[in-house]
C-alpha cells in the first residue's frame, strides 16, 4: 500500500554505490496485509504500480536524500475471497479513493537510523507519509530482510495501520463479528539502478 518510495537512496548510499550527482532506481513492491476478527483472521496481497526512487547529493553521504512516490490501486487488494473483497472495497470506498499512496520526500540517511552490524550499514526504520481514503498519515516502518548486491537492494518494511484512524469501518455481522482495529502491512521492495 504505497506510492512512490524515496527511501532507497539512503540504502543505496550505504551500500557502497556512491557516485557523483544523482541516481535513479526503479522499484517493485508486493504488499501483504493481515488482520484479525472475532470470527476468523484474514490476509491478502496487492502489488504496487512500478515506481522510481531518486537519490540526490550522493557526493556527500551525510547529505544524501531519497525521494519516491509509490501507488497502490485499492481495488486490486485481494484476499482470495470474493465476498470479503467486495465488502473490503466497499468499506474502503475504492471508487472515491482509488489509490493508496506512500511518499518519502528527501529522506536523509540519518532518518533511517542505520545499524552497522554487517559489511555495510543497513537502515532499521523508514519514516513515510501514507494517504489512505483521503487522509494523510505519518508512519514509520521497521526494516527487515535487508539484502544488497551490485545489481540492487531488497528489503521489507513492516508497519501497522489503524482502521479507525484511516476512517475505515468494516462491516459487523449482527454486532457479533468485529475486525480488530490494527492491520499489519508488510511491503517487500526490490530496487534496481536505472
Amino acid at each position: 500500500m504505497m506510492k512512490r518510495i524515496h527511501l532507497l537512496p539512503a540504502l543505496v548510499l550505504l551500500s557502497g554505490f556512491l557516485q557523483a550527482g544523482e541516481a535513479e532506481w526503479t522499484g517493485t513492491c508486493k504488499v501483504h496485509f493481515s488482520g484479525e476478527s472475532t470470527l476468523h483472521d484474514f490476509e491478502g496481497t496487492v502489488a504496487t504500480e512500478p515506481f522510481t526512487v531518486s537519490v540526490s547529493d550522493m557526493t556527500e553521504p551525510s547529505r544524501a536524500t531519497a525521494t519516491s512516490r509509490v501507488v497502490v490501486k485499492a481495488a486490486s487488494m485481494n484476499t482470495d475471497n470474493e465476498k470479503r473483497d467486495v465488502e473490503m472495497h466497499k468499506c474502503m470506498d475504492v471508487t472515491t479513493h482509488p489509490e493508496i499512496v506512500v511518499e518519502v520526500d528527501h529522506l536523509a540517511v540519518a532518518d533511517t537510523k542505520p545499524a552497522a552490524d554487517g559489511p555495510v550499514p543497513r537502515p532499521t526504520v523508514v519514516p513515510f507519509k501514507m494517504t489512505l481514503m483521503g487522509k494523510t498519515h505519518e508512519l514509520t516502518g521497521r526494516v527487515s530482510d535487508w539484502s544488497y548486491s551490485d545489481e540492487g537492494v531488497s528489503f521489507t518494511v513492516s508497519f501497522p495501520v489503524s482502521l479507525k484512524a484511516a476512517g475505515i469501518k468494516p462491516p459487523s455481522v449482527l454486532g457479533v463479528v468485529k475486525v480488530k482495529d490494527e492491520i499489519l502491512v508488510k511491503a517487500s521492495l526490490s530496487l534496481k539502478r536505472k
